[in-house]
C-alpha cells in the first residue's frame, strides 16, 4: 500500500513518519538543517496483519509513504507526490487547528479522488486533541474525505502509535487489490544519475506490472526505455505490481526536457493528448480562469481554457500527457487551488466557433464520467477498439463491425437506409457508396449494409439478384467447371472466348468474383482447378519432376500446363529448382502465407 502525508506546514507530518518508520524522510541536508520538508521523501514500514482475510501469510506487509511539503510555496511539489497516491495520512496539529495548507491539500486530495486513509492529530502531547479533531471534522465534511478514521498521536512521547499501526493496519485490508494486468502508467516524480546504475526514476506504480526487461517509452516519437533493474522499498526486485513505490533504473537516452513529471507507459497503450474536455468542479464553476495549470499524476502543465457550459470546458495544454477517461486533475491558478476536472474526453473532436460550443457541451454533459465502451461509440458514432482502449475504455465485451471497428447503433440503421435510398434499382459502384455514406473505412460496407442488398464484384446489388456476371461469362463458367466435374482442366482460346461473347471485363469480374482463376494473361480455369492440379501431383511427390510429367498427369496441352505449374509454385504448392525441375510441398496444399 502507497500512502501520501498531507498537512499545514509544521504540524509534525515528517516527525510522525520518523516515530512510525525509524526513517528519515527528509533527505536532503538542507531540509534538515531548517527542519522545513522542501522536496519529496519517501519511508517505509511494516505493520501488523489484523486477521482479515487479506492479510499476508507472513504476519505483516509493508506499507510506503510519500511525504510532502506542506508549505504553500512547494504545493505543486506536494500535488506530484499526491497525484498517483491511493490513500492518505492526513496530519492536524492539536496545538495549531485547522489551518490553510490543511484546506488546500484537502481540496487536492478530494479533487484527486482520495477517499480513504488516517486522520492523524498530532502533537497530543501539546494540547487536548478535541478541539482540532472537531475542526478537522468540520472542514472535511461534506469531502471525499469525510468520516476518517482517526488517532491523536505523539511522535515525541510515542503516545498512540500503537493505535495508528492498528490503523493502517485497517486501511491496507479495506484498500482495493490492484489490476496486475493494467497497461503501465508510472507518473515519475523524481529522476537523477546514479553513479554506476545510469538514470534512476522513481514513483507510485497506481496499478499493472513492472518487470526487468520490460520496454517502455515516454513519447511514440522518442527512443524507448529499458528496465534495466527495479527496487520496491530497497529491496532489489525483478517484478512488481502496483499499488507500489518503486525505483527504476532505465537503459537509454532520457528525453533533453528531463523526466520529472512525465510517465512512462506501456507501449501502444496510451495516447498522448494536449487537448482534451473535462468537467469542472469547486470554485472553477463560477469564475473559470482563462489561463491555469493542470496538475496531473506528478505532472504539472500550464493551460487555456474554453469554456463549453454546463460544467464543461476544453482544456488545451502546454505539453502533451497520456491521459484516459475518467483521469482526475487538480487546477491552480497563482499557486492557489481554484478546483478540479475530469477527463471526460481525451481525444476530442475538433469544435468550431463559439455556437458550436453549447453543443458540444450537451453532448459532455450526458458523458457518465468513467469509462464506457457503449457511450464512447455512440459518441464517436466510428471508432476503432484500439483507440479506445488507448484512452481506458475497456471493449472486450464489444462485438466489431469488421476488423475492430466499433459502429454505434444509430450510425448503423443511417447507414442502411441511405444505401437502400440509393440504389434506386440499379446496381452502384461500392467505393461511391462508402464515400458517400462517409464511412471511414471500405471495409464497413459489406456488413452494415442491410439484408436486401449485397456486395459482389466491386458493387451493391439486391440480394436477390442473378449472378453479377453477364450471360455469356456464366455460361462460361458453367461450363468450365462442368468439365472440372469430368476431371478435366480447361481453358478456352482468345478465338473461343471472341466466339462466345467474352471480353476482358467480364473475365476480370469472374476473376474477382472467384469464379474463375486468372493462371497468365491468356488462360483461365475454373476456381478449382489449382486445387485438383494439386491433388493430381500426389503420385510424383517422390521426387523432382519434370513439366512434361505434371503434363501427362493433368492430361492437358502445354499452353495450359506451363501457366498452371508456375501458379503452383507462385502459391507454395510445388517449388522450382535446377534445371527446371519440380517438387511437391510437404503439404501438398497452398500455405497461408502465399494465398494471402
Amino acid at each position: 500500500m502507497v500512502v501520501v502525508t498531507a498537512g499545514h506546514v509544521d504540524h509534525g507530518k515528517s516527525s510522525l513518519l520518523r516515530a512510525l518508520t525509524g526513517m528519515e524522510p527528509d533527505r536532503t541536508e538542507e531540509e534538515q538543517r531548517r527542519g522545513l520538508t522542501i522536496d519529496l521523501g519517501f519511508v517505509w514500514t511494516d505493520v501488523p496483519a489484523t486477521g482479515g482475510a487479506d492479510g499476508d501469510e507472513d504476519g505483516d506487509e509493508r506499507v510506503a509513504f510519500v511525504d510532502v511539503p506542506g508549505h504553500e510555496r512547494f504545493l505543486g511539489t506536494a500535488l506530484a507526490g499526491a497525484g498517483p497516491a491511493p490513500a492518505v495520512l492526513f496530519a492536524v496539529a492539536a496545538d495549531g487547528g485547522w489551518m490553510p495548507q490543511s484546506r488546500e491539500h484537502a481540496a487536492a486530495l478530494d479533487a484527486l479522488g482520495v477517499r480513504d486513509g488516517v486522520l492523524a492529530v498530532t502533537r497530543c502531547d501539546l494540547a487536548d486533541p478535541g478541539p482540532a479533531l472537531a475542526q478537522a471534522r468540520a472542514a472535511l465534511a461534506g469531502t471525499g474525505l469525510a468520516g476518517l478514521p482517526a488517532v491523536a498521536v505523539s511522535a515525541r512521547t510515542g503516545a498512540g502509535l500503537p493505535e495508528l499501526t492498528t490503523e493502517l493496519a485497517a486501511l491496507r485490508d479495506r484498500t482495493p487489490p490492484g489490476r496486475p494486468r493494467a497497461p503501465v502508467r508510472l507518473w515519475m516524480d523524481r529522476a537523477f544519475a546514479r553513479t554506476g546504475h545510469g538514470l534512476v526514476v522513481t514513483g507510485t506504480l497506481r496499478e499493472g506490472t513492472l518487470s526487468k526487461g520490460d520496454v517502455l517509452e515516454v513519447a511514440p516519437d522518442q527512443p524507448p526505455l529499458t528496465v534495466r533493474a527495479l527496487h520496491e522499498l530497497g529491496r532489489s526486485v525483478e517484478r512488481c505490481t502496483g499499488p507500489a513505490r518503486v525505483a527504476v533504473n532505465l537503459r537509454g537516452p532520457a528525453p533533453a526536457e528531463g523526466l520529472r513529471g512525465r510517465a512512462l507507459c506501456s507501449p501502444g497503450t496510451y495516447a498522448l493528448c494536449d487537448t482534451v474536455d473535462v468537467r469542472l468542479y469547486g470554485p472553477l464553476l463560477a469564475r473559470i480562469p482563462a489561463r491555469c495549470t493542470v496538475h496531473i499524476g506528478s505532472a504539472a502543465v500550464p493551460a487555456r481554457v474554453r469554456r463549453f457550459g454546463r460544467g464543461t470546458a476544453r482544456l488545451t495544454l502546454a505539453r502533451a500527457l497520456p491521459l484516459r477517461v475518467g483521469d482526475r486533475a487538480v487546477v491552480t491558478e497563482q499557486r492557489r487551488v481554484v478546483g478540479s476536472a475530469l477527463v471526460l474526453d481525451p481525444a476530442p473532436p475538433p469544435v468550431g466557433p463559439r455556437s458550436a460550443g453549447a453543443l458540444r457541451a450537451d453532448v459532455l454533459a450526458r458523458h457518465p464520467g468513467t469509462p464506457d465502451a457503449g457511450y464512447e461509440t455512440a459518441a464517436r458514432r466510428f471508432v476503432r477498439a484500439a483507440a479506445l482502449r488507448r484512452i481506458g475504455v475497456d471493449c472486450d465485451a464489444e462485438t466489431p463491425v469488421a476488423g475492430d471497428w466499433l459502429v454505434a447503433p444509430d450510425e448503423r440503421r443511417r447507414v442502411a437506409a441511405e444505401a437502400l435510398a440509393a440504389m434506386g434499382g440499379e446496381p452502384v459502384d461500392a467505393a461511391a457508396l462508402a464515400r458517400r455514406l462517409e464511412l471511414p473505412d471500405r471495409a464497413l460496407l459489406a456488413p452494415l449494409l442491410p439484408a436486401e442488398l449485397a456486395l459482389r464484384a466491386g458493387r451493391v446489388v439486391p440480394a436477390a439478384a442473378a449472378d453479377p456476371l453477364p450471360k455469356a461469362a456464366r455460361q462460361l463458367v458453367e461450363s468450365l467447371e462442368g468439365a472440372l466435374a469430368r476431371g478435366e482442366f480447361l481453358a478456352p482460346t482468345a478465338a473461343e472466348l471472341a466466339a462466345l461473347g467474352v471480353d476482358r471485363r467480364a473475365l476480370a469480374l469472374a476473376v474477382q468474383t472467384g469464379r474463375l482463376v486468372r493462371l497468365s494473361d491468356v488462360v483461365h480455369v475454373a476456381a478449382q482447378v489449382p486445387a485438383a492440379a494439386a491433388r493430381a501431383l500426389a503420385p510424383l511427390a517422390g521426387g523432382p519432376f519434370t513439366v512434361s510429367q505434371a503434363r501427362q498427369m493433368w492430361n492437358v496441352p502445354r499452353r495450359i500446363a506451363l501457366p498452371l505449374i508456375e501458379h503452383l509454385d507462385r502459391t507454395g504448392v510445388t517449388r522450382r529448382g535446377p534445371d527446371d525441375l519440380r517438387t511437391v510441398h510437404p503439404t501438398g496444399e497452398e500455405t497461408r502465407e502465399r494465398r494471402a
